[in-house]
């Protein structure tokens, strides 16, 4: 694993950093076992499924076992590199491309969830990513940019011009680690197996989500794993925040459950 300082530094001009090999193929074959358990479970469709791409939300509170991956030591000292000592997790979703499910289009995180901080995409290959299977493609830097979005039925697209892109060549147990405000996208699975990825999305404790409903996942205090649940966060008190979102608070939208999504 690359030092700290480069990693940090790669993230804040790219908006990502990808690291290769940090789960063993054990570890994901446990993994994949207790998502496959737990997503078993659902009983509705997803907002946001499309066909053979299928999106399995909020596995994180029906499985004890999920939520101890999710906050395990390996996790946490690598996250608090970019996060700092306190984070939560506002929502994790298992994300299945079967064979000829369609393109994801471009689009920021923010774009879906209202916030006005980033968070931090925690992205695992499940499976090996290529471009024929539907893989994550990326356009390094647009983090810092203010991106167009536009309505498109469930989805919401980015309107963009002069694309240079990256394409994410995963293979299984590496991560991606990327900013929330990152233009991202996926391609067509032209083949005949199903890609698999996991993404959990970690908060900064000090960055509070007023359309997700209490209890809140915390998952480490003082750079070390301490997870738990909480009413609230001491974020939510902040007058910088309670004014950051004034005007969803005033019309009534906070604490209103909404799809979030990364393909």
């Amino acid at each position: 694993m690359s030092n700290t300082i480069e990693l940090q530094k790669n993230y804040k001009k790219d908006g990502y950093v990808l690291i290769k090999n940090f789960f063993s193929k054990d570890e994901i074959a446990k993994l994949i076992t207790d998502i496959r358990e737990t997503s078993d479970k659902k009983t509705e469709a997803d907002i946001l499924d499309v066909g053979n791409l299928q999106f399995h939300a909020l596995l994180m509170h029906k499985s004890e076992k999920l939520r101890q991956f999710i906050s395990q030591t390996k996790v946490v000292d690598f996250l608090k590199k970019f996060m700092g000592p306190d984070i939560w997790v506002r929502w994790d979703q298992a994300v299945e491309k079967r064979p000829g499910a369609g393109s994801f289009p471009w689009h920021t995180d923010n774009s879906y969830s209202g916030l006005k901080d980033p968070h931090f995409q925690f992205w695992i290959s499940l499976t090996k990513m290529t471009k024929e299977n539907g893989g994550i493609w990326l356009m390094p830097g647009t983090h810092k940019k203010k991106i167009k979005h536009i309505n498109d039925g469930n989805h919401i697209v980015a309107q963009i011009e002069g694309v240079q892109d990256t394409f994410i060549d995963a293979e299984v147990g590496d991560i991606v680690l990327f900013s929330s405000k990152l233009l991202h996208s996926t391609t067509p699975n032209i083949t005949n197996d199903s890609r698999w990825a996991y993404v959990v999305e970690y908060m900064k404790a000090d960055h509070p989500d007023p359309f997700i409903e209490p209890p809140y996942l915390m998952i480490a205090k003082d750079g070390k794993p301490a997870l738990s649940y909480v009413d609230a966060l001491p974020s939510q008190k902040k007058l910088v925040n309670k004014v950051k979102y004034l005007r969803a608070s005033l019309s009534g939208n906070t604490y209103k459950a909404r799809q979030r999504t990364l393909s």
